[in-house]
């Protein structure tokens, strides 16, 4: 195909793809399981963060107040008011657990006894505090906490797991276990990259629901897989950063998780095509994961998945 005709076409879909932006709903890619038709949403969604500046999304994200007609703004609102009002309404039942996906790389993770964070940023990251037994920051950058909340958490006398905010849980040892409500966190250190050293916290928690344990691994922004250590036999579920060195496929090789999660890809405070990633740049780590005989997934936020105490799986309602 001549290279005209290839960029009439990518072209022809941009332009499909911006008149969809104004009848789509984002919030859709919670329920659907059709792969094509999710990464088609995807593809929507893309094209319309594509257009946002860092400068647009400053203005936003730190003004709480402030409402936009962005449909991607909008979203990154309703992903969060999803799981707030979901967290005191879910019932996790003995042996489950309950994970949902915020943004970057944040989780909340609920168990039958506990209900924890882990690197939320949001512009309204205070409302989820009361629901919150602790919160676990794996570094200093501000795509992965919120202030708002780490000062609300302490207010609360509720423990702040990082490496940089002083409070209870802080730490700057090499490696630590904090055991919180039963939940043991394994704090390792590693790399951001090769000028932030020992930056990054990898933390490995365990999480008992009965007569198993869940077990998430989240390497924040971790440099390599070489920095990768788990205590656990299995992991069943890994968080990763796949552009800031990290190689997933080997990383996912090492830890041998049940599933790895894709995330970090649309961090909006990085002005456009700087230190952001697209849908695609996901599934492409996803199809390399697979080859390994593995199970990756990218996640989307607001995002709710159902661990049965065997495997994940999307909630679709």
């Amino acid at each position: 195909m001549k290279k005209e005709t290839v960029f009439a076409a990518l072209t022809g879909l941009l332009f499909a793809c911006c008149g969809q932006e104004k009848n789509v709903c984002f919030k859709d890619m919670w329920l659907e399981k059709d792969t094509v038709k999710r990464e088609k949403l995807q593809d929507i969604m893309q094209s319309c963060i594509d257009r946002i500046t860092k400068k647009e999304f400053d203005s936003f994200d730190n003004a709480p107040e402030k409402s936009s007609s962005n449909p991607v703004l909008k979203y990154y609102d309703q992903a969060l008011g999803r799981i707030a009002k979901e967290i005191p309404e879910t019932r996790v039942k003995p042996g489950n657990a309950v994970i949902w996906y915020l943004y970057n790389m944040g989780f909340v993770i609920k168990t039958p006894t506990v209900c924890f964070g882990v690197d939320i940023h949001h512009r309204h990251a205070e409302k989820l505090e009361p629901f919150l037994d602790f919160l676990a920051v794996t570094h200093n950058h501000n795509d992965h906490y919120s202030m708002p909340l780490m000062r609300k958490m302490n207010a609360a006398q509720k423990p702040v797991v990082s490496n940089f905010f002083p409070n209870y849980a802080y730490t700057k040892a090499r490696s630590f276990v904090h055991e919180i409500k039963g939940v043991k966190i394994y704090c390792s250190e590693a790399d951001h990259n090769a000028k932030l050293k020992k930056f990054t916290m990898p933390m490995e928690f365990v999480c008992p629901t009965g007569d198993k344990s869940f077990v998430f691994f989240t390497s924040g922004d971790c440099f390599s897989h070489d920095f990768l250590n788990k205590v656990s036999d299995r992991i069943d579920l890994y968080a990763l950063h796949p552009r800031c060195g990290m190689i997933p496929v080997k990383a996912a090789e090492k830890l041998a998780p049940e599933v790895t999660f894709i995330g970090h890809l649309q961090e909006l405070g990085h002005d456009i095509n700087v230190w952001r990633w697209q849908f695609s740049v996901g599934r492409e780590e996803v199809e390399a994961i697979k080859k390994i005989k593995r199970q990756a997934v990218v996640p989307v936020w607001g995002e709710k998945f159902l661990w049965d105490g065997e495997k994940l799986h999307g909630c679709q309602k």
